[in-house]
């Protein structure tokens, strides 16, 4: 590292280069410099990380030293020694970024902290870039990754050859590799507690290093549904067959520990890397029928004949039922599925999919998955044993959540659309909320309630909106005074109608006119 002092009273500089260990500070170079255009010189052939600069020299001044400097390299560390105590030459070194500023007389003590955060923010500075650098990286070649997955090149060699070459990558066409498909069933942790967007973060960076000993995301493909997450990892054929098994066991420890959950792994056979979107398709189909079986590692070309139907459930059948509110129905069939979970000893897969289905129609339907997690009943049915009784009381009590949400939903959407269609036909009268809770048949406190909730705003506001959205179509497309356009949105004080206007568009009424007819 280069450390330029610019300086006309060479005794200073004597002073620190004999008093200061700059080796140690990690400084190897001292370069000098008596004047400004001297400076200006050696900083265009030298090009130092470090500049310590006094203000007064003679031929060019410190401040346009400090000018040039920045315009020679902007991430150069810059900084004041000088007798200058005048504020507007501080400020003139926060504008140009300058790290510090002392006056003299100064101790070594001064300088010697002063070049540390020099160094330590050109050494951070770099750090940032290079991290920054990783991670464009990372994202370009999951990108390759996942156009070449997607089959963006069919598996024409000699095109994804081109492609890589295009995009930099250090691997061949023809260069062999396995795949990692995981599969984790996330819905009831995002539904409690997790993040989504920290699932998508960490899970392609887990992989990455578990699977590939890499630190980053460059080798996962992440895909997300309502209930699962999907993560595909190509691991390089260096990696034989006993370590990518040891390190798939080490992911579904890691994840079970750390998530809660316990992955679905499917491990491909070798495959050259221009047929992936070939062998993706083949265990797409697989992993799709072995999503449940979380915790188990499975092969490409395992015999999964032997495993029961990949679901118990049969989705289609239990929307009939809810569809048609056939409780006695779906409780035969449940009963059913029940019978037959206890003999294959799956009853706890039962209670997972039946979770997962009500969770996935209640958000469908943009109710809160809360309904259910919050409940009080449920919370009872998660602490007892997974019994069919138990188990039918659960599959019930789901029914009874749906159905009256689903009735409340669209009570509520009834009503608020009953509200907003006398709103829209009648703003410019002068209504109030008992009005409009006449028309949708409930009081006016619940009204009142109902239409924030679900509008985000209260009944006066979707009031104003409405007449200030006709006032400025009535503004630009006639030559209707601003009073007579108040008065015929429903405003009879002027006044009050700019106040609402300017407060709702951000200008006043003859303004957005003239601004319009300008336009």
């Amino acid at each position: 590292m280069k450390l330029l002092i610019c300086e006309d009273d060479i005794s200073t500089i004597d002073v620190l280069k004999k008093k200061i260990n700059f080796k140690k500070l990690g400084i190897d170079v001292v370069l000098e410099a008596y004047n400004g255009a001297m400076s200006i010189d050696m900083i265009g052939k030298e090009n130092p990380e470090l500049i310590l600069c006094d203000i007064g020299m003679p031929k060019v001044k410190g401040t346009e030293v400090l000018k040039f400097a920045r315009k020679n390299n902007e991430n150069t560390e810059f900084a004041f020694l000088t007798c200058y105590e005048d504020f507007k030459y501080a400020q003139m070194a926060i504008d140009y970024r300058a790290t510090g500023y002392i006056t003299k007389p100064f101790k070594l003590k001064q300088v010697e902290d002063l070049l540390n955060k020099m160094i330590s923010n050109y050494n951070s500075h770099f750090e940032n870039i290079n991290e920054e650098s990783q991670i464009k990286k990372d994202l370009l070649c999951s990108s390759v990754f996942k156009q070449i997955s997607d089959g963006l090149f069919g598996t024409n060699a000699e095109l994804i050859q081109n492609y890589l070459e295009n995009n930099g990558m250090n691997f061949r066409a023809d260069s062999k590799w396995k795949i990692v498909f995981t599969c984790l069933n996330t819905l009831e942790k995002i539904n409690s507690e997790w993040s989504k967007d920290l699932l998508l973060y960490t899970s392609p960076r887990i992989h990455d290093e578990i699977l590939n000993n890499y630190i980053g995301s460059a080798h996962t493909i992440v895909n997300f549904d309502d209930r699962f997450l999907w993560c595909i990892t190509f691991v390089n054929d260096d990696v034989d067959d006993q370590q990518l098994e040891e390190r798939c066991r080490t992911l579904n420890d890691f994840c079970k520990e750390h998530f809660e959950i316990e992955p679905v792994i499917l491990i491909s056979d070798k495959f050259v890397f221009y047929k992936a979107s070939i062998i993706l398709s083949d265990l797409y189909t697989t992993i799709r029928k072995i999503r449940f079986y979380g915790g188990k590692i499975f092969h490409q070309g395992d015999d999964i004949s032997n495993l029961e139907n990949e679901t118990i459930l049969n989705e289609n059948q239990l929307l009939w039922y809810l569809k048609n509110r056939d409780e006695s129905g779906y409780e035969e069939y449940i009963n059913e599925l029940l019978d037959n979970s206890e003999k294959a000893n799956k009853s706890e897969q039962f209670k997972k999919e039946i979770t997962l289905f009500y969770f996935t129609i209640l958000k469908d339907n943009n109710i809160s998955n809360s309904v259910i997690s919050d409940n009080e009943k449920i919370k009872q049915y998660n602490d007892l044993q997974n019994n069919k009784k138990n188990l039918l009381a659960y599959s019930k009590e789901l029914m009874n959540i749906y159905n009256n949400e689903i009735i409340n939903k669209n009570d509520s959407d009834n009503i608020i659309n009953r509200a907003k269609k006398f709103l829209d036909d009648n703003y410019h009268d002068n209504i109030d909320r008992g009005d409009v809770a006449e028309v949708a048949f409930v009081t006016p406190n619940y009204l009142s309630k109902l239409f924030r909730n679900n509008m985000g705003m209260n009944l006066r506001e979707y009031i104003n909106q409405l007449r200030i959205d006709e006032s400025k179509r009535l503004l630009l497309s006639t030559n209707m005074s601003i009073s007579e356009i108040a008065s015929y949105v429903g405003y009879y004080n002027i006044s009050y109608f700019s106040t609402v206007f300017r407060k709702l568009v951000g200008v006043s009424p003859a303004e957005w006119r003239m601004n319009g007819k300008n336009e």
